[in-house]
């Protein structure tokens, strides 16, 4: 039996640890948390033995003999959080950004050589089940080369999308946020492209504005950048929105587009396509009731037993955060 421990007992933490208790693999034993009231109603929620409040997190790896520690902080914790678990052999699932600036991104990458900790990085949308089946339509070329791709991702933004766990309002902090709608929402879809299609070479244009929330970073954004096999791909992400995700792939035989707020998940053209078998399973697809985290969780899992590293990794994480950092530099 793997025993867990986590660090962050926000919603998001809640969410992880629904998919540790699913699991039979895995026990929880400990949670860190700097606010003593949510640590203790989780504690009481899960079951969870031991409690550790503030900054006691460091203590429960080293005192916890733990498995596994999911980390469900600021973003700004991420990078102290991940080196202490490379030091007492912990296995880690980090949220997402993994680091917030590049010597983050080196030291754990340096950290983490000749370690045999399994790292995963919370991107649970590759687990949503209709995109499998989007990237097995890319891959068998049903829709000719891939030219073109735009990925729109929006929400009313932190605080108004979802409920404060705390008082500490980390977001629009700079520091501890380490950037703005991009660094949050936009980690998300260029790690969903790279599973989807190939790996980014180049980010080509950042252009951005803070319309409606008054912080140093921006809350909508337009990055516009180049993949390895030569398409052109576009994200543009926003805080100042209403809820919508919406994916669009062109190529030179076809094109598909996936709106995930819509009745209509999946929609094509041209028509002739629609006899090729895995657009006929896309059609057919729906919006799993399946939790995309707890698919993520379960994997994480059978990787440790099986001693197998897969994606996403930390190598997922860095890309997803050498990107934001990328189109962060040609603000000016």
């Amino acid at each position: 039996m793997l025993k867990v421990g986590l660090i962050g007992a926000g919603a998001i933490g809640n969410t992880h640890l629904l998919g540790f208790e699913n699991n039979n693999k895995c026990q929880i034993v400990a949670i860190a948390s700097r606010t003593e009231e949510h640590a203790k109603a989780v504690a009481e929620k899960f079951q969870i033995a031991k409690i550790y409040i503030g900054d006691n997190w460091e203590e429960m790896l080293r005192k916890e003999d733990l498995d596994i520690v999911s980390i469900c902080t600021p973003n700004y914790l991420h990078a102290p959080m991940i080196l202490e678990a490379i030091e007492n052999n912990i296995h880690i699932l980090c949220e997402k950004p993994i680091c917030i600036s590049r010597e983050e991104l080196i030291k754990v990458e340096n950290r983490l050589k000749n370690k045999k900790v399994i790292f995963f990085t919370a991107f649970q949308k590759r687990y949503i089940s209709i995109f499998p089946l989007i990237k097995e339509i890319i891959k068998n070329n049903i829709l000719g080369k891939i030219i073109l791709t735009r990925y729109l991702l929006t929400h009313y933004g932190p605080y108004k999308s979802w409920k404060a766990s705390s008082n500490e309002k980390w977001f629009f902090d700079t520091k501890k946020a380490g950037g703005g709608v991009l660094l949050d929402l936009g980690v998300h879809c260029i790690d969903l492209l790279r599973y989807l299609i190939d790996d980014y070479v180049k980010v080509n244009g950042f252009n951005f504005n803070t319309s409606c929330i008054n912080l140093t970073y921006e809350d909508n954004c337009n990055v516009i950048f180049q993949f390895k096999n030569d398409a052109l791909g576009i994200i543009s992400v926003s805080w100042c929105n209403v809820p919508s995700e919406i994916i669009e792939i062109f190529g030179t035989q076809g094109s598909l587009k996936i709106d995930l707020f819509a009745k209509k998940l999946f929609s094509f053209t041209p028509k002739k396509l629609k006899n090729n078998p895995l657009i006929k399973s896309a059609i057919k697809s729906k919006m799993s009731r399946d939790v995309p985290h707890h698919s993520l969780i379960n994997h994480f899992i059978t990787c440790i037993l099986k001693k197998k590293q897969e994606n996403p990794n930390f190598e997922d994480g860095k890309k997803a955060v050498e990107f934001v950092l990328n189109a962060y530099s040609l603000k000016y």
